[in-house]
């Protein structure tokens, strides 16, 4: 939708025609809800609809001068996409990939052509965040680099370059947040308290109501790569709390149940987390409290947050400690 937005006809790609439809179904959905609220003439939503084309065949993207795949984080999917890409885009092409954790690297030697490969990290949802982490990788040309810094330009994205490490900038400070917070949870603190705190500080969402926006399970996910490639600390108690919300398939608020359950978009208490975490607590001699302050919940979230982000300007990884502000303002 945001590259539609600016006028750039887009090609959508998937296995199946039914999850073609989907996702053009998705589309629709957001752009009439904007046409309902006068946010767009109906005009406007017809022209859109008409840059966005279904194809579940590879060669559509054949004389695409910017490719970006957006699969799951699973390395060995990402890296035969890469491939694929590498094997059907046309000379000179751009592919991107939109991996939160991933790393560019790797899926730039898979797709044969490491000059043209980049990061473009969409933040969810990609058609209201305006943050994009434009990951420059090992080989990455110059060229490239700058075209995908106009392109997010372009498209009314604010755009920070990051090198490659897990996570980035981000979500490599977002780690240290997430664990802290659900140890919190199972020490007995709840979604609703450690948002509020959150919140209180200038933030503008919890943590908890941001995790279940974006996915629940797309957050398990990137745990789980971890966990396979064995990058995962020696505790098994360690993010506990989002793969056993995957394993219930409490995906977050598309699925109506997350860290909260949801009426519409209207985020409830969930007794059932509770339990959830009282369990996983006991399961790992983790033991509860009764009082668990604001204070408390605001330094061992944010604090682990600030810290990674002086590692990252000191490790390179960020150019200018503005391009770090630009992520945690804009994302």
């Amino acid at each position: 939708m945001s590259i539609a937005n600016a006028g750039i006809p887009v090609t959508l790609l998937d296995m199946t025609p039914e999850v073609v439809q989907r996702g053009l179904s998705l589309v629709r959905k957001n752009y009439e809800s904007m046409v309902s609220k006068g946010k767009l003439s109906p005009t406007q939503f017809e022209q859109r609809m008409a840059l966005i084309l279904g194809s579940t065949d590879y060669l559509a993207l054949a004389d695409c001068d910017l490719v970006s795949e957006a699969a799951f984080e699973d390395l060995e999917v990402k890296k035969a996409i890469s491939k694929r890409l590498g094997e059907v885009c046309k000379r000179g092409a751009i592919i991107a990939s939109n991996t939160s954790t991933l790393d560019i690297d790797v899926l730039a030697i898979a797709s044969g052509r490491p000059a043209n490969m980049i990061g473009m990290q969409f933040f969810s949802p990609a058609h209201v965040m305006k943050l994009l982490e434009v990951v420059r990788g090992r080989d990455t040309s110059m060229q490239v680099l700058a075209t995908a810094m106009a392109f997010a330009k372009k498209i009314g994205k604010s755009a920070v370059v990051s090198g490659v490490c897990y996570g980035f900038i981000g979500n490599r400070m977002l780690e240290g947040y997430l664990r802290e917070a659900e140890f919190l949870l199972m020490e007995g603190a709840t979604p609703a308290q450690i948002d509020a705190a959150i919140e209180s500080t200038g933030m503008a969402m919890g943590l908890c109501r941001m995790i279940d926006m974006a996915g629940a399970d797309v957050a398990a996910k990137v745990v789980l790569e971890q966990k396979k490639i064995n990058a995962l600390p020696d505790d098994s108690a360690y993010r506990a709390l989002v793969r056993e919300l995957y394993e219930r398939q409490r995906f977050g608020q598309k699925k109506l149940a997350g860290y909260y359950r949801y009426e519409g978009r209207t985020a409830r208490a969930d007794i059932e987390v509770e339990t959830i975490c009282i369990q996983i607590a006991e399961q790992h001699g983790i033991q509860r409290r009764a009082q668990i302050s604001d204070e408390e919940i605001i330094e061992r979230c944010l604090y682990p947050l600030i810290n990674e982000g002086a590692r990252i300007l000191e490790d390179g990884i960020a150019y200018r400690a503005g391009d770090i502000d630009v992520v945690w303002v804009q994302g």
